[in-house]
């Protein structure tokens, strides 16, 4: 049954817009299908690209400059849409994909790529176009809405394995450092894993908990928890919020903030409101280069409410601590440490397909008190208790004699005894080759250490100033100087 059909061109005014469309849908459908085609997807004029990489780039604090040949291999650009629908009760997802041609499934029994399953409902629907990114004259799209009185094939996926995480003579009141994947994505938005194959995937990789971070959608939450609890793996639900000014990762599901309706003006409330539903919110990629070449990745969201944001992606992607982009993260992590505010150092690889071959990647280690859990891992987010690293597990402590405090506990200004453990996980795929620990205090001092694996290093040392220490490791991962940890602080008050 056609339901709808209609043309709209889009024009510069509406580049990072969201674009309604509204047409109703008649009572009786088992399945729904929306059909969105638009064109041009490309630029291919060489004059026009530059100038638009030019002006993005004058609009965000990159590392360096691009070359004219850096900027030439980025040509052609593309248009970039993302595309959402409500059903009038309820947003039911968003396809966050970059095909020009698409088509979108609902049913009670199964809905495409994006959206949860849900019975086609009678009255007035919104699709919504999230205009990314325009780098043409325009954009005209196609729109063509049908309605079936049967259900939609639902397709079959492959078999991924059976990897599974045994988690008997877990001790539940004990601190442990477990791997955690913090910045994961599904086929739900624009990853290339169906949810069974990033559980199985993560397995493979020795994670023992991830978050699952779609782009402006919860649709295969449900579904990668239910193959989390087949297999062992801890999946923690929540989203990306993917604007056009930067991306936040929010995990917990607790917050009823729509991503659709964030903006410049209002972010420091939606973060706010994230919080005190009980969600913790990273700020997610921050320097990597945006618009045109990477829609609404560099931050250019003014925030101010740094206290209520738990947490940094200090590093991110494929070779995080040699990458440009991460260097100025660092650099503002750091700065916002010193102006006094409590950031949890995180690493997210932004992890969309198996990527077998490709570059260098970190991992997350969260301090999990009891049991690991989806809570628990949000409750190390909350008290800073991370480490990321290049392939080696640390173990770091400070003892004033008394008492022993470790990553994201708070001490007194005073004489304490360090004492450092650093370890090469057998697993880690790459050469990684640690050199030198540095203790960094927040009056600028620092203490520097060399260091051999797996050897403890039992040094006093003397806190004499508010602020925080923090601990890093110094050395080369695959031959290059870098990096290779770098701890959340040790807070200190007077």
């Amino acid at each position: 049954m056609d339901i709808f059909s209609s043309t709209i061109r889009l024009l510069p005014k509406d580049n990072k817009t969201h674009v309604k469309v509204s047409f109703e849908v008649p009572d009786g459908l088992k399945t729904l299908s929306v059909r969105t085609a638009y064109s041009p997807k490309y630029e291919y004029d060489e004059e026009k690209c530059i100038r638009l990489i030019d002006e993005g780039l004058s609009k965000q604090d990159i590392a360096a400059p691009l070359t004219y040949e850096q900027k030439r291999r980025c040509i052609p650009l593309a248009n970039h849409i993302a595309w959402s629908l409500d059903d009038g009760e309820k947003n039911l997802g968003t396809e966050h994909r970059h095909k020009p041609d698409q088509t979108h499934i609902i049913s009670e029994v199964y809905s495409s790529n994006g959206f949860i399953k849900a019975k086609p409902l009678g009255g007035k629907w919104t699709l919504i176009a999230s205009v990314n990114g325009m780098v043409t004259d325009h954009i005209d799209v196609l729109i063509e809405v049908k309605g079936y009185d049967e259900y939609p094939q639902i397709p079959q996926n492959p078999y991924y394995g059976e990897a599974r995480i045994d988690r008997n003579g877990s001790e539940d009141n004990k601190l442990s450092w477990q791997r955690v994947e913090m910045h994961c994505h599904t086929v739900a938005s624009d990853g290339d894993m169906q949810p069974e194959e990033l559980v199985q995937n993560a397995i493979k990789r020795g994670y023992k908990a991830i978050c699952l971070t779609d782009h402006n959608t919860v649709s295969n939450v449900e579904e990668t928890k239910k193959y989390g609890e087949k297999y062992g793996l801890v999946v923690a639900g929540g989203i990306e919020w993917t604007t056009f000014w930067g991306h936040l990762t929010v995990i917990g599901g607790n917050s009823d903030v729509k991503w659709q309706d964030i903006s410049p003006k209002n972010i420091n409330a939606c973060i706010v409101r994230a919080r005190q539903s009980g969600d913790i919110v990273t700020l997610a990629h921050p320097k990597r280069i945006g618009s045109p070449l990477c829609m609404g990745c560099h931050n250019r969201l003014p925030i101010t409410n740094w206290d209520y944001l738990t947490s940094y992606e200090v590093w991110s992607h494929y070779d995080p601590s040699v990458s440009p982009a991460n260097v100025a993260a660092k650099r503002e992590w750091i700065s916002l440490l010193d102006k006094g505010y409590r950031l949890c150092a995180l690493y997210g690889y932004d992890w969309h397909s198996p990527d077998e071959g490709a570059p260098c990647y970190a991992y997350t280690y969260l301090g999990i008190d009891g049991a690991l859990s989806e809570q628990s891992v949000m409750d190390a987010v909350e008290s800073g208790k991370s480490y990321i690293t290049m392939g080696y597990e640390i173990q770091m402590t400070l003892s004033d004699g008394i008492r022993t405090y470790g990553i994201g506990d708070t001490v007194t200004i005073g004489t304490y005894t360090l004492k450092v453990k650093c370890e090469k996980a057998k697993d880690y795929p790459y050469k990684s080759e640690l050199k030198q620990i540095t203790v960094y205090f927040a009056d600028g001092s620092e203490v520097a250490f060399t260091c051999s694996e797996g050897k403890e290093i039992t040094e006093k040392i003397e806190v004499k100033n508010k602020g925080y220490l923090r601990l890093e490791g110094k050395g080369s991962v695959e031959g290059k100087d870098s990096d290779v940890f770098i701890a959340s602080p040790i807070y200190v008050k007077e």
